[in-house]
């Protein structure tokens, strides 16, 4: 669970239009505008995980590669699709941090 002054309030999802955005085959990531509030958040729907054991456990794992990227004056949304929940976690690891930075480059992370 990322502390509360790392995640992304919900009034700041109306600002989603004018995000940036890149995609790989498993996962959508949205960059707020910089005059949106910042944080992060992890949206994992029933389509790519029936069950919400398994939804959690994903959402846990995208957060947990998110966090060095979790700044307070950034807001970083990422949509997990369908056959992400079958990544291993080093796999998830690799594609979403190759993705953060790619989308963030002066930002290093581990």
């Amino acid at each position: 669970m990322l502390p509360r002054r790392h995640r992304l309030p919900r009034r700041a999802f109306t600002s989603l239009r004018h995000a940036k955005r890149a995609e790989t085959a498993h996962f959508s990531v949205l960059l707020l505008p910089s005059g949106a509030e910042g944080g992060c958040a992890a949206i994992v729907s029933k389509k790519v995980a029936r069950l919400s054991v398994k939804r959690h456990l994903l959402k846990r794992r995208i957060l947990s590669v998110m966090r060095p990227w979790c700044l307070t004056h950034l807001g970083i949304v990422v949509h997990a699709r369908a056959g992400s929940d079958k990544l291993a976690f080093s796999e998830l690891k690799e594609e979403l941090g190759a993705l953060l930075g790619r989308l963030l480059p002066q930002i290093r992370a581990y």
